[in-house]
């Protein structure tokens, strides 16, 4: 027989706690903030399509009519371009690269007057062309 007077061994874990720090609490802000933006990134487009859907125009004609004979040189006709989700008809002036642009939101029913030609971005203010990434 063993004699009960041996001790049995004894495992002790030792669990340290986890404290705030600032770097642990800087991470933490920095996934956040990435988190919301990309929330906010995601609600703009998902704004964007359920605003001015692809059948948007149709549920919503424009009222406003506008012949395609009405446009005075250098303004050109756009069936497509003025009025909340650019559904109804404008004249525009295209403007060559290096002029003076602006963005604007067809969602809102902003409508420029002048646009950039074709290829041309309106970025920071000025029509720019813009090469493809390749």
């Amino acid at each position: 027989m063993l004699s009960s007077n041996i001790p049995s061994p004894t495992i002790t874990y030792s669990v340290r706690p986890r404290h705030l720090t600032i770097k642990n609490t800087v991470i933490f802000s920095m996934k956040a903030t990435l988190v919301l933006v990309l929330l906010a990134c995601v609600l703009a487009l998902a704004y964007g399509d359920l605003v001015c859907g692809t059948n948007y125009c149709k549920q919503h004609p424009c009222t406003t009519r506008l012949a395609s004979t009405s446009c005075r040189s250098p303004s050109l006709y756009r069936p497509n371009h003025a009025g909340k989700c650019a559904c109804c008809p404008a004249c525009v002036t295209l403007l060559g690269e290096g002029a003076a642009c602006k963005t604007y939101s067809k969602e809102l029913g902003e409508t420029p007057s002048a646009v950039c030609r074709e290829p041309l971005k309106c970025l920071t203010g000025v029509c720019t062309k813009v090469t493809p990434r390749r």
